[in-house]
Parts: C-alpha cells; structure tokens; sequence
C-alpha cells in the first residue's frame, strides 16, 4: 500500500520544473528532512524519502503546505480532488493493517495486554514520550543570534546551514593552533569525499566496525559547530526525523552546566528530571531499557574536573548519590547505563586528555562549511549576488581569511566586518587586505562614546586573562578567574555589550570570547603593550613572555600561538596602533618592535643555513607583510642581500612582492612558483593575471642593487612574459644573471626575451634549460647573440628541443659575438653534422670558449675529430661529452688531442661512451703527456680489469697530475686491485677515486685498504 501511496505523490512532484523541484526540497524540504537524503535526488528519491521519513499521511499534508506556500495554484488545486483518494487509501491501509498485524495470536496478545493493564501502559509510556518531544521542540526551535536584542529569537532551522562530517581520526602528536592547522588541511579533505558522514549514519556499522559504535566522538575546532549539530540532533529526535527506530529516548548534557554541581552529591535520575520534571514518574521505566538511550554530552573539553578516577570509585547503580563528576565518569566510562549510547562533541586539544576513558569510539571530524557552502552564505548573507561576489572575491584573495571561512562564525564575523565597511563606504581592500586589519575595524566599529570609558579602564586586565587561557588552553572563564584579574562582572559590561565577549546562554557564571581567534586577538594586545607597573597583578601567576611566544610560535607552524603572533604583527602597523590607542588609551612597546624584528631577522639567518627550512621563508614574509609598516619591513631584511623563496598561494605571491619591494640591498633572488602543488594547496600558475605578474616584475626593475633572478620552475606564459620584458627591459636595470630553466617557454617567449637581451649590455649570463624552444627559438636567440649590444658569456641551453638543422646558424652566430666563455648544449639532437658545424667556430684557436657540455647529443666518432680541435684549443678547461656513443676509435681520436701541447683541458667527462679496454692504451698515453687534466670520469664504461691495469700505468707516471677518478660500474674485480693499490701508495696527486658499483668483494677490498694504511697514500675520498 506505500507503494501506492507513493505513486500518487510521485504523479504530483512530476509536475514540478527542475528548478521548482530544488526549491521544494533545499528550501522548504530541508526543514523537516536532512539535507544529505535531499541532496541530488530526483522525483522518485523524494517521494520515497517524504513517505519513508514521515509516513503517508503526514509525507501528503507536507507536501500540500510546501505547494501552497510556493504559490502552486493548480497544482495545489489538482491535490486536493486526490485528496479524497489518498484518504480512502490511507483508511483501506489501516483496515489491512490491523488484520495483518492481529490475526489469531495477535488478537489473544492485545486482549492480554487488555487484562494486565499493559497496554495502558503503553499508551501512558508513549504519551510521555511525546509530552518529552514537545518539550525538546519548545527548548530547541529557537536560537539567539549574537548581535540580537532582547527578546529577538531565529528559527533553529532557518539559521542552521549544513555541516560536513569526516569519518577519519587523524592523532596529533603535538598541541596546534585549531584553526589555522584544519583549514590548511581542509582542500586536501575536502577532495576526499568518499569519507564523508551523515548525522544519521553516525551509529551505523561500516566497513571496519560490523557492529553499531555505542560511542560517538565529533571533533571540531573552536566556532566550527559542535554545539550547534548536537542541539540539531536533539531537535530533529524531537520531531520525529532522526533516529527513531534506533532510540526510544534522546538526552542533552551540558558539560558547562555540570561544572555548576562538581561539588553536589546526587542521583544520575535527579540530573535529568531537574532539567525535565515531567519525566520523573517514568525515569525508572526509562532507564531500565538503556539500550534504547542516547545521552548527547555537549562540550566534554569544557569540564572543569577530570573524569579519570579509579574504577572502584565509580558507580553502577543510577538511582545512588555520588558526586556529579563521579555519575559522569561512571557514564562516560560505561560503568552506568554500559548499554546506552553516547553522543560526544569536543574540541581537537582536549581529546588527548579524556579519549582513554571510551572504548572502541568511532571518532567523526567537523568540517564547518565547504568551498560551496562559503559562497552559498556570502549570498544568504548579504541578499545581493554583486555585492556578495565584490566581498567574497577579496576574502578568497586573502588565503587566511578564506581558510577562516570554513568555521560558520567567523564567517559571520567576516561578512559582518566588511558589510559594515560596505555601508561606511570605506575601502574594502584595506580592510581585507590583514586579518588584523579585518579584527580591528570590526572592533572600532562596535565601541560607542559611551563604553569607552569602561574599555579603558578594564580593558588590560581582560587581555592578560586572554593571554593566560591562551597558554592554559582555557576558553571558560568564571568569575574567580575575572576577580584575579582585577575584574568584575559589571566591569565587562562594555565588552559583553559589543559581542565580543560572551555570558554563556546556560551559566550566568561562565564567560568566554566568542571565538578562540577574539582571545588570541587581545592576548596579542597583551604582549603588543608590553609591562604596565601601574598594575598590581600579584594576585595572578606570570606568564610566559613574548620571547617565549615567539620560541614557541618558530618550534611549529601550527603551534597554538601562531594567530596570537599573527595579531602581535599586525599592531605593528601604523593605522592599528593608532585606533589601539583610540579605543584604549595606550600605545604599542617600542621594546615589542626590537623583540619582533631580532625574531624575524634569527628567523632568515636560520633559514638561509638550512635549506630545508626553505618552506618557512613564506611564513616570515608573512608575518612582516600583517604590518604593512614599510619602516619595519625595511629594518627586517635590510642585513640581507639573497633569497630563496617558493610560492604555493596567491596570497604566498601578494606577500613576497610586498616584502621585496623593501629589499633594497637584495642582489640574488630565487623565485619558484611551484608548479607541482600539495594537494593540500589548490593554487596554479595560471591564476595569475598579467597584472599580477606586471606587478611583481615592477618591483623587481626598480631594484638597483639586484643582480641575479632565478625563476627557474615557474611557468611563464606568453603573458607573463610580456610583463616581464617590459618591465626588465628599462636602461636602469643592471642584472648580469638570468636563470629561466624549466619555465614552460617557446619559440614566441624568445622573441619577447630578444628585446630585453639585446638592450642589457649587463647581462652576462643566461639559463633556457629545459624548455620547448625548438629550432625556431634558436633562430631567435642567434639574431640576439649577433647584436653588438649583447655581452652574454655563459648560455645555457640544455634539453630545449633542438635538432642540426639550427647548428650551423648558431656557429655563425657564436662567431659574430665572439664573447661565449660557457655554453651548455646537453640533451638536443645535434648529431654530428651539427656538432661538426659548431666546431668550426669552437675549434678556432682565437675563441676563448672555456667549458663545453656536449652530454647525449646523439653524437659518435664521426664527429671526434672536429671535436678535438676543440680540445687543442688552449682556453677550452672543461669538456662533458658523457652519454654519446663515441666507443673506442672517438676515444683514440681525443686521445690524440689529449696529448697535444696545447690541450689546457682540466675536466674531461667520458661516463656511457661505450668504452671498452681496447682504448686504454691510448688513454694511458695520453695521461702520461698532458699535465693539465686533473679529472676524469670514465664511469659506466666496459674497461674491465685490463683497461683499468692499463690506466695505472700511467697514474704512477710523476708527469700525471689526476686528482679526481671516476671508475663506477666499469665492470671490475678484485683483480685489478693490487694495480690501483700500487697507484694510491705511488702518486701523490690522487685525492677522488670512485669504484662504486663494482664487484671488487672482500678480497679487493683489503688489499686497497692496505694501500689506504700507507703513509704516502694522499686519496681523501674513496666512494
């Protein structure tokens, strides 16, 4: 019969237009059915979900209202001449039913019932429980906005925005900052969508756990929504959409409620019927079936005692007077009540502390809002889709405050800020441009005339309060903790009245900020105002001081003061401090300054020595760029002439320009936006507009002093390079290095690089390695290299995809310039044609060529000979021909030049030239003529044992001056070991000798360390 049911209702939704249909469920539907079952569902989805989650009757007169209120006229009109159908469905259903149900032994059950006075009991039972249900509704429908009036209350439902849940536990092995170490991580999350949960999944099996988890533990950051999603969860219970088959009873515990009777001996009974006094004649009924219960335990970091007594301490019986923590610990811990089922929010930090009191938990993650969702609210928020997207486009261009955006209320403290903003009329790229900034102006504009007096004079005392909780870990205040600092309740009147801090709503005893970010903010205050002596704070214990802050904020990104240092900078700045000193009446401690500038400078000295910290240059950056103080920017890297920087974020990018631009005594700068990004980072090259790359090659131009630009890995499109040439290419820019190597470039990039190399007379050197110039690159740069104006002396060009075809235009070319010291032409497709037409210009004895690299150029000995003219060259030092397939009759014909008079080669590279022992004669020869090579890699070659004894011969000639040997994977046995033991006694000029990837054993191996024993031995590193 549902299916019946259902059909009708289906006949009607089909009516509905695809767009009607996500009106009827995301805005009406989403009420009364989670959002999760709604979420992409079709006409059929739905009509099953309203009969399955509702029932018939109630699923129709639902769908009927939501019609009506979408102002459906016909529709509405055509359901209700149904409706007299649907009615003699649902009595028919009935009839069916009870006979169903009944038959024999069910009618005999229910006159049993009858004579018992059970079923009576039943509907007494039953009527409770709904009497409790309404109850919860009253309580829970409606919450209090934070900037409402008196008496102003929401809809729980009109306010509340979904939630994403992970299923995972990811273990912390220090203490972190919440809010900045999950928002880094949440892109990475977010991409991870097969481990996402449903609030009505949350006591299913899965998976891993076949059986139904007793223990629910959700995990989430300060703001994100732990208290928000259990009061949900009591509400939806209530009305009859969530866990109804499951329990027969939903309980809410406040922990800060608790901490109001850790001194009172009671009954666990009694703590529920004082909140609940309807109950108390049936409680016994109630807990006498705890599988059919689930206590919903809100907030257990917020407890002001620890759970962790002996277990002979706790109680098993729920009807005893024990002490509130003892009855707590005995739930917790499943000693009372072991069948229920427990609902528990906390934050990350204090997990650590109480996960060993529950057993086999199934731990779920808060999310807050995803990258959608952000948007969605920014809309909600401000009704206007312009200005929405004028808002939300600043706030994504700020990587801190966006990543803020996943917790609900900070984004409701963003949107407000900037709203605010919008109304004055006031720059919103300013206020954007910091989170202090933001801080800031959504402070000064809550402070009246008024309350200012009261700010003034109270306002310390709450900051060094802010400060103690920062370290303590501690976001509850009493008033014991406002009278040690010197304040009373009626003294943060101002401050509750501007809501930034907080009465809690179920204690008039607690209080708190209303986000961990706010205590962080006026715990920086703290520190920013250094010592006053006026105050007595003898009453309260010392804090750690800002040096320990700073110490503790360097040991981890992450660390649980890192916003509270982000704040601290931010007071730096000039607009800051003065509205500090317009709301406060105080001033920033000059000695605060000098301790943030030695931080920053001990912070670059570090990094500039241990290159794995290169990561963290970002990070300092970061905290100079929260200033916006161009004096203490300029003071910070002033010492430092060279940086090393990698970009994984436009805001990355924003800071490093800005930080740059101070750099005036900046002569090296190594600029990678790296292209691979971490996945928990979704930031790409080509997000960049040409402006933004104008921008930051302006900066660069106007920088007199600098002198090499690395931006080697960076992708440079054929706007970028735009920007680039045009803002380099100015008379005033005196670079002499360029390293552009693996930045994507082609053939159409040269020609915009032409302009720029054919006007700097001060470029000396250039790195195109690794990119796709091809053949017509290379006719771009052979025009570049013939301009009289060009003084480039060292050319990189590895790998950059050309062929012989261009090899004849670039000796003419090298020819006309005349000046090439180093020129690096690995990897491309020479051959020996080409090879053969470059050394024609190499090969003349009046070119000052000094080092070559020829390495896999695809050449063979039909070029050797043209290449040795090279090498009879006196300038050419250093020559790298490894990779080429030059095997032994190219090796005979350099040989010959090797044993020229005036060959001055000092590096000879041979490694996977396909060499075998039968030219090692020759190369013996030829070490024992030339006095000029001092290293050799033969490596990767077939010389075998007899090439090798051949090879000694000639390194215990006194006319051999070799100091490094390159032997590895030549194909050697220990056999040749007493001929390299005599060598390494005999010459003393022998100071490198690699043998690695040989099977010389244990054998050869003695008798070298023999020779190593020998006082004449000079070898300093055997590999």
């Amino acid at each position: 019969m549902a299916g019946t049911a259902r059909n009708l209702l289906l006949r009607h939704l089909e009516y509905l237009t695809k767009e009607e249909l996500e009106k009827f469920k995301l805005v009406y539907l989403v009420d009364h059915i989670p959002r999760g079952r709604l979420e992409g569902a079709g006409h059929l989805q739905v009509a099953d979900v309203l009969v399955s989650s509702l029932g018939e009757q109630e699923a129709w007169e639902l769908a009927l209202s939501i019609w009506e209120k979408m102002g459906l006229k016909e529709l509405c009109q055509r359901a209700r001449k149904d409706n007299l159908g649907w009615n003699r469905i649902l009595r028919g259903k009935n009839r069916k039913s009870e006979g169903k149900h009944f038959g024999f032994w069910g009618y005999i059950d229910k006159l049993s019932k009858m004579w018992s006075g059970q079923d009576h009991m039943d509907q007494w039972n039953e009527g409770n429980r709904r009497k409790y249900k309404k109850q919860i509704i009253e309580k829970f429908q409606i919450m209090r906005d934070r900037n409402a009036c008196p008496g102003e209350y929401v809809n729980f439902h009109h306010r509340f925005t979904q939630l994403l849940l992970l299923q995972e536990c990811r273990h912390r092995e220090q203490k972190e900052h919440e809010l900045l170490a999950h928002g880094r991580e949440h892109a990475e999350i977010m991409e991870n969508q097969g481990q996402l949960i449903e609030v009505e999944a949350l006591f299913d099996p899965d998976e891993k756990r076949k059986t139904h988890p007793q223990i629910v533990v959700l995990r989430g950051a300060a703001g994100i929504g732990k208290t928000t999603l259990a009061r949900k969860v009591m509400l939806d219970w209530a009305e009859g959409n969530l866990y109804q088959d499951k329990f027969h009873y939903v309980f809410y515990i406040n922990c800060r409620e608790m901490n109001h009777l850790k001194e009172k001996n009671t009954r666990f009974v009694d703590l529920i019927t004082n909140t609940w006094p309807s109950l108390e004649g049936v409680m016994t009924e109630i807990l006498s079936q705890p599988e059919n219960l689930l206590f919903v335990i809100d907030g257990l970091d917020e407890l002001k005692f620890p759970c962790d007594e002996h277990s002979f301490d706790l109680c098993k019986d729920w009807n005893r007077q024990q002490p509130v923590p003892i009855l707590l610990s005995s739930l917790l811990r499943k000693t009372m009540l072991p069948e229920s089922s427990l609902l528990i929010t906390t934050r990350f930090t204090a997990l650590r502390k109480c996960d060993f009191l529950f057993e086999n938990p199934r731990h779920v993650e808060i999310l807050g809002f995803s990258e959608e969702d952000r948007w969605k609210y920014f809309c909600k928020f401000f009704g206007d889709e312009d200005q929405a997207e004028q808002v939300f486009t600043l706030v994504v261009n700020n990587e801190t405050l966006y990543t803020m955006c996943f917790v609900p209320l900070m984004c409701w403290i963003i949107c407000t800020c900037l709203k605010q903003q919008m109304r004055k009329k006031k720059d919103l790229k300013q206020a954007s441009k910091t989170t202090t900034n933001l801080y800031m102006c959504y402070l000064s504009s809550l402070v009246t005339p008024s309350g200012r007096s009261c700010l003034v004079q109270h306002h310390r005392g709450l900051c060094y309060m802010a400060a103690e909780g920062i370290w303590e870990g501690k976001i509850l205040f009493d008033e014991d903790d406002l009278r040690r600092h010197g304040l009373q309740p009626s003294d943060v009147s101002a401050f509750l009245d501007m809501h930034i801090f907080q009465r809690d709503s179920d204690s008039e005893n607690c209080y708190s900020f209303i986000h961990l970010s706010f205590q962080e903010f006026f715990a920086a205050m703290f520190y920013a105002l250094g010592k006053e002596k006026e105050i007595n704070v003898s009453t309260t214990p010392p804090i750690p001081g800002v040096k320990d802050l700073l110490v503790n904020c360097r040991d981890s990104a992450t660390s649980f003061v890192a916003l509270t240092v982000y704040f601290l900078f931010g007071f730096l700045n000039t607009g800051n401090g003065k509205r500090l000193e317009e709301m406060f009446n105080c001033k920033i401690s000059q000695e605060i300054k000098l301790d943030l500038l030695k931080w920053i400078q001990a912070g670059i000295k570090q990094e500039h020595k241990d290159s794995s910290l290169r990561n963290y240059l970002p990070e300092i950056f970061s905290h100079l760029y929260e200033t916006q103080n161009e004096e203490f920017v300029t003071n910070a890297v002033a010492p430092f002439p060279e940086f090393r920087l990698i970009i994984y974020s436009k805001l990355h990018f924003l800071v490093s320009i800005f930080c740059i631009k101070f750099c005036h005594n900046l002569e090296r700068l190594q600029l990678n936006i790296a292209r691979f990004q971490p996945k928990s980072h979704q930031f790409a090259v080509s997000q960049l507009s040409e402006v933004d790359w104008k921008h930051l090659f302006s900066v660069l131009a106007k920088n007199q002093n600098l002198r090499e630009l690395d931006l080697s890995g960076t992708e440079l499109d054929n706007s970028a390079m735009k920007a680039f040439c045009s803002e380099l290419s100015q008379s005033t820019f005196k670079l002499q290095k360029l390293s552009l190597s693996k930045c994507q470039l082609t053939a159409s990039c040269c020609q915009l690089l032409s302009s720029l190399l054919k006007n700097n007379i001060n470029l000396t050197s250039l790195d195109l390695s690794m990119n796709f110039l091809g053949d017509e690159g290379m006719k771009v740069l052979c025009e570049v290299l013939r301009n009289k104006n060009c003084n480039i002396q060292e050319l990189r060009l590895s790998r950059c995809h050309f062929s012989n075809s261009c090899c004849e235009n670039f000796s003419s070319a090298l020819k006309t310039h005349g000046k090439m010291k180093y020129l690096d032409l690995s990897e491309n497709n020479l051959e020996d044609v080409g090879m053969n037409q470059i050394c024609e210009t190499l090969g003349n004895p009046d070119y000052n060529l000094q080092k070559l690299k020829l390495s896999q150029c695809h050449l063979t000995a039909a070029c050797c000979q043209t290449l040795s003219t090279c090498i009879k060259n006196q300038s050419l030092t250093h020559l790298d021909v490894s990779g080429n397939i030059l095997h032994d009759y190219g090796m005979q014909l350099l040989c010959e030049a090797l044993r020229h008079p005036s060959c001055n080669l000092h590096k000879l590279f041979l490694s996977l030239c396909n060499l075998t022992d039968v030219c090692c004669q020759d190369l013996s020869s030829a070490l024992k003529n030339n006095r000029s090579l001092i290293h050799l890699d033969l490596g990767c070659n077939n010389l075998s044992n007899n090439g090798v004894k051949l090879l000694c011969e000639a390194l215990e000639n006194q006319d051999c001056n070799l100091q490094s040997l390159e032997l590895w994977n030549c194909h050697l046995s220990a056999d040749c070991c007493h001929a390299l033991s005599s060598v390494l006694k005999k010459n003393q000029n022998l100071t490198h000798l690699n043998l690695g990837a040989n099977s010389l054993q244990n054998s050869g191996v003695k008798v070298l360390c023999e020779a190593l024993r020998n006082q004449n031995c000079k070898l300093q590193e055997l590999k």
